[in-house]
């Protein structure tokens, strides 16, 4: 059975966690590291903007400052997000060259969405996949997800809604009303759904990774190894970090 590498990176600023992104994808498309499943968490909160929008358009700048939560952008498309600190990422790097990756993108992003459904199905959560990228429980987005690729090797990320703190998220994005009321939070609150609101209360994280990996697992067919970033890695990380922490990254787009 094929091994790819498990990494948990731990709770990093949003800056570091983006600069990851590109770092680990650029290490795949080089055959530096091999296929990989990254968990990743953000400390401080944050909000990110897709990759082709404007932070100013989307987030409320002002009050993320007074609060201390980071801005930064993705290197994958999508709207504006808040991430909270108790909420958990998941990504998957693989080279394209994998005969079960060679398909169309919405059939890519389904398979691997699967995945993600396997470890909720594991967590006692019922959810399944919504075109063209979310997983939903009872028509509530619990995990949205995006892509990017480079030079052979693919990224495709979700976020997954651990205990959401909606009155923050709706505080940090600029949303079509100016003042938030209480129909507005009880509209969210409709659209969204997190493990905390599905199970009465958040599991603890091992376990909540060690579920994911395991869907994934079965879903892809293969066994995850835990492992470190790569001295490669670090080096590039170290290198490329000052990038993602400037405002040409950030704001320039």
């Amino acid at each position: 059975m094929e091994t790819w590498r498990l990494l948990y990176t731990g709770p990093r600023p949003a800056a570091e966690n983006m600069a990851l992104d590109e770092v680990i994808l650029t290490a795949r498309s080089r055959g530096e590291i091999p296929n990989t499943l990254r968990f990743l968490q953000f400390s401080p909160p944050c909000t990110l903007v897709g990759y082709h929008q404007a932070v100013e358009q989307e987030i409320r700048i002002t009050y993320c400052r007074e609060q201390g939560y980071h801005i930064n952008r993705r290197l994958t498309g999508g709207g504006g997000l808040f991430w909270g600190e108790r909420e958990l990422g998941w990504e998957i790097y693989a080279s394209q060259d994998d005969p079960r990756f060679a398909v169309a993108v919405e059939q890519l992003y389904e398979r691997l969405c699967r995945g993600g459904i396997r470890g909720l199905e594991k967590l006692g959560v019922q959810a399944a996949y919504r075109p063209k990228n979310d997983i939903e429980v009872e028509g509530r987005k619990i995990s949205g997800t995006g892509g990017t690729s480079m030079d052979g090797a693919f990224l495709f990320q979700g976020t997954l809604l651990v205990d959401f703190d909606v009155d923050t998220m709706l505080r940090a994005l600029r949303i079509p009303t100016e003042k938030l009321k209480d129909k507005e939070i009880a509209s969210v609150k409709e659209r969204v759904t997190c493990l905390a609101w599905e199970l009465g209360s958040a599991p603890p994280l091992e376990r909540i990774k060690a579920a994911l990996a395991e869907g994934f697992a079965e879903v892809l067919g293969v066994r995850f190894e835990p492992s470190d970033l790569t001295p490669f890695e670090e080096e590039l990380l170290t290198r490329r970090l000052p990038y993602f922490q400037s405002d040409e990254w950030v704001y320039g787009m």
